[in-house]
């Protein structure tokens, strides 16, 4: 997929972490998430991606019979109203399918899937930096700290057990979900 730039008068962007945000994880367990920060300055590790014909089905019983998270599609219609919503998403599979099912897909302007050999916190600080979004949501307390450390773009955090910490940088907003990053937005409080 290939995201233009921004045109004058166009609605200013959000990127939207997938898993955690938008999916309910399994269980309401979301233990792919960590407060570990990550050091900004580091060179990245490289991912461990399995070869297509194991992760292909591998993905599909990890994620296909997951739920969207209450009130996900009430929050995409308002964000919509005021930016254009890209899905940024660590995974190594598209979830449009998943999107489709429950009624989503509609509700995004695009998705951008992990093609590369980055994990899913460099990958998006990679793609964030060329997108730059005016704000960005995920739910791994290290990607939103290393999102803030080195750029521009506000940091919303999903709360979460497992991304509770203190020291987050000042770009980093913890809400509750997904609707209040909307409500937010729509009322200009931030």
């Amino acid at each position: 997929m290939t995201i233009e730039e921004t045109s004058v008068g166009a609605k200013p962007r959000i990127t939207l972490d997938f898993d955690g945000v938008i999916c309910a994880p399994i269980l309401g367990l979301n233990l792919g998430i960590s407060a570990e920060f990550l050091d900004p300055l580091a060179e990245p590790r490289p991912a461990s991606v399995p070869p297509r014909w194991f992760s292909a089905p591998a993905d599909y019983l990890r994620f296909n019979f997951r739920r969207p998270l209450p009130g996900v599609a009430e929050a995409l219609r308002d964000l919509r109203a005021v930016r254009e919503v890209i899905v940024l998403t660590g995974r190594r599979s598209s979830p449009l399918p998943w999107m489709r099912r429950y009624g989503l897909d509609a509700l995004v302007d695009d998705i951008v899937i992990n093609d590369t050999p980055l994990r899913s916190p460099h990958f998006k600080l990679r793609t964030i930096e060329a997108l730059r979004p005016a704000e960005h949501v995920d739910d791994d307390g290290r990607t939103a700290q290393l999102i803030a450390q080195c750029t521009s773009t506000r940091a919303y955090l999903c709360d979460w057990p497992r991304n509770r910490r203190d020291g987050y940088a000042s770009g980093v907003t913890r809400v509750r979900g997904l609707g209040e990053v909307a409500q937010r937005l729509s009322t200009s409080l931030d």
